[in-house]
């Protein structure tokens, strides 16, 4: 990564004045990533799964990485961007 400075993602969230929850999946083991379609049954493990979902919880953006990689935060982040850019929707 020669050139690239390595920001901690608080850092860099906070600096793009992003707001969001985040979810861990802990117990009952798998639930969330068992709904999402993101468990390893064989396993036992979920996958190295992200999704953004928007106001009404839906998928706005996913992402799939090897289960050996880290997927990082750009794309999440990206993603957030682009939702608060983009004309909110309303429901009725």
């Amino acid at each position: 990564m020669r050139g690239r400075r390595l920001v901690p993602r608080c850092v860099r969230r906070a600096a793009r004045k992003l707001h969001f929850p985040l979810l861990a999946d802990f117990e009952p083991k798998g639930q969330v990533a068992r709904s999402y379609g993101a468990y390893r049954s064989l396993d036992g493990v979920a996958e190295r799964a992200l999704f953004v979902l928007d106001a009404e919880r839906v998928v706005y953006w996913s992402y799939l990485s090897p289960i050996g990689m880290n997927p990082g935060a750009d794309g999440v982040l990206e993603a957030l961007e682009s939702m608060s850019a983009a004309p909110q929707s309303k429901s009725a």
